[in-house]
């Protein structure tokens, strides 16, 4: 009798073990409730855990927008229609707010809202091994919104036009065409943020020590003093054209050597004469990628303002 005693002890302690542990599903489990077949409910109302931990980049489809590796997500308290999430030191998430001004955020919330009916739902699954997001129609919801908001101060401001930008990364300039390929153009929010102007007037004085009264008088490719030449700058994942002293970077920059090579001799001390040699072409996805030039704050830089372009390019030698 003692030993069937503790037995079934044994057996109650593991059921509750069990019973704090995500679910595996079965093929058809949840279906209908949730759209899509998955292997694994890692967050969301029938989950037993609170929070997850990313240990892939998740893509939130609604917004365009990928959370990286690192990400901890948690369920709201008496409010299962919302998750907040946290991103990892040195991520932040901008945008801009209902009047266009730009907002920088570590922290936001995803919400799911049913505009036909009731019950939708966030949740978070294993599917193979991608990790997925989505809205759960589990009630008599026949349409389901997802929308994604940033925690400014104590408040939740829900933004549009977002981007995560990993601040951890370097200034640095590209020196490969390779690399310069994987950039893409940035967006208007990133070039309004301060410490982003900050960082690349930081970045650019170092290699600006000559004719600074010529070069605080150039709007651009057209008057630039023939000591400079634009180079490109990684800025947080961005390419950016950035005029430094051809004198301090020729020899160091692989790229500079290259692009001065498949340029006209006479020109090659400026790289370029007029604004034609530098010019943003939309690839793909919508209106935007607007030519830039000019200072305000950012060190006489050139850049395309992506917009609502999907694929922005930066024309180059």
């Amino acid at each position: 009798m003692k030993k069937l005693l503790i037995f079934a002890l044994i057996v109650a302690i593991a059921s509750c073990n069990r019973q704090k542990e995500d679910r595996s599903l079965k093929p058809n489990d949840l279906l209908l409730s949730y759209g899509i077949k998955f292997d694994k409910l890692l967050l969301g109302v029938e989950s037993y855990n609170d929070q997850v931990k990313l240990t892939n980049e998740l893509k939130v489809d609604s917004q365009g927008i990928t959370l990286p590796i690192g990400t901890i997500i948690e369920k709201v308290k008496g409010d299962p229609t919302t998750f907040t999430y946290k991103l990892p030191d040195g991520y932040k998430l901008i945008g801009q707010n209902a009047d266009g001004k730009a907002r920088t955020a570590a922290a936001g919330s995803i919400t799911c809202t049913c505009k036909i009916g009731r019950g939708c739902n966030p949740f978070i699954a294993t599917l193979g091994k991608n990790q997925v997001m989505g809205c759960s129609m589990t009630g008599n919801c026949t349409q389901c919104t997802q929308t994604t908001g940033a925690k400014i101060g104590a408040t939740d401001e829900v933004i549009s036009n977002l981007e995560i930008i990993n601040f951890n990364q370097e200034l640095h300039f590209i020196t490969t065409k390779q690399e310069l390929s994987s950039t893409v153009s940035p967006s208007k929010t990133l070039m309004d943020i301060d410490e982003v102007r900050q960082q690349i007037v930081f970045f650019a004085k170092a290699f600006q020590l000559r004719d600074l009264y010529a070069l605080n008088k150039t709007t651009g490719p057209d008057n630039l003093p023939a000591t400079y030449t634009y180079l490109h700058v990684n800025v947080y994942g961005r390419v950016v054209l950035i005029p430094v002293q051809t004198d301090l970077v020729h020899a160091a920059n692989p790229l500079l050597n290259e692009l001065l090579r498949d340029i006209p001799r006479d020109n090659s001390g400026r790289m370029a004469a007029t604004t034609t040699v530098y010019k943003c072409t939309c690839l793909s996805g919508g209106a935007g990628c607007i030519f830039n030039t000019g200072g305000y704050l950012i060190a006489k830089a050139i850049w395309c303002d992506s917009g609502g372009c999907a694929s922005c390019r930066l024309g180059w030698l």
